[in-house]
């Protein structure tokens, strides 16, 4: 009985966390007999977490900008300084996904970090996020105040503090919520960075390591998690967890299997 109470616990806990998100979603999505079904609609997408408009910190100050976005199906996210797409080879970490196939919808978050603030990051950083022809953006202005003697100090500090430094590892994109029809192939992302480079892994709703055999669940080479014919079963919170030798980070995904409409 006590085991009974428990699963029931968690199932209303579960159903709770898919309603409130039915509703931040405009209806998108129906709930029916205690389970969700799915009805093909229009693209559309919002950023429903935006970063910071301004930032203004001193030279060698951690920067972090979050961005969070919602839409059918599941938004792709980039950062961009001005208008050129920014990449892992500059000064500062960033993360731009891949298309993600996808008949469904969810959250994706993507967050860029600038472990060391630099003159050069001062001006406009716009997060975008699209939904096949959908898109929405968001910008972040970065003021940056130089520090006295800093010209000074500025080839000991990229030796040191950039070129050279450890960094704890960060997830950079990742999706707090990921809904697909059953019998769908289904990728959910996990980017990471860190200095030195991180070892990943995913956790299954059973407190289980995902391996990466050629099995129907599969943590893939670049971190992503594939599951391929989503099933009822599949529904829970997986983990994703990386880590180095300075430290470790990790980020959850709520898999939520939804029926097709008739």
């Amino acid at each position: 009985m006590v085991l009974l109470s428990v699963l029931l616990a968690v199932a209303a806990l579960q159903l709770s966390h898919c309603r409130r998100l039915t509703d931040e979603m405009d209806n998108e999505i129906s709930v029916a007999s205690g389970s969700m079904t799915y009805r093909e609609q229009e693209e559309w997408i919002k950023i429903s977490a935006p970063p910071k408009p301004v930032i203004t910190k001193t030279v060698g100050a951690y920067v972090e900008l979050e961005c969070e976005a919602m839409g059918m199906p599941p938004p792709t996210i980039q950062w961009l300084r001005g208008k050129t797409s920014l990449t892992e080879h500059q000064s500062f970490e960033s993360n731009m996904i891949s298309e993600i196939p996808s008949q469904g919808l969810g959250k994706i978050r993507a967050r860029l970090v600038i472990n060391y603030l630099l003159p050069v990051h001062s001006g406009r950083f716009t997060c975008v996020a699209s939904s096949g022809s959908k898109v929405a953006t968001a910008d972040t202005t970065i003021y940056v105040i130089k520090k006295e003697g800093f010209e000074r100090n500025l080839t000991q500090l990229l030796n040191t503090k950039i070129l050279g430094a450890h960094h704890v590892p960060r997830i950079s994109l990742w999706a707090p919520t990921y809904m697909d029809v059953i019998g769908t192939n289904v990728v959910v992302p996990c980017r990471t960075f860190g200095n030195p480079k991180p070892t990943q892994m995913w956790i299954d709703p059973q407190g289980e390591v995902i391996g990466e055999a050629d099995g129907r669940v599969t943590a893939l080479p670049d971190g992503s998690l594939s599951i391929r014919s989503l099933s009822w079963a599949d529904m829970g919170v997986y983990t994703c967890v990386v880590r180095n030798m300075v430290g470790q980070d990790s980020a959850e995904t709520f898999i939520y299997p939804m029926k097709e409409s008739k």
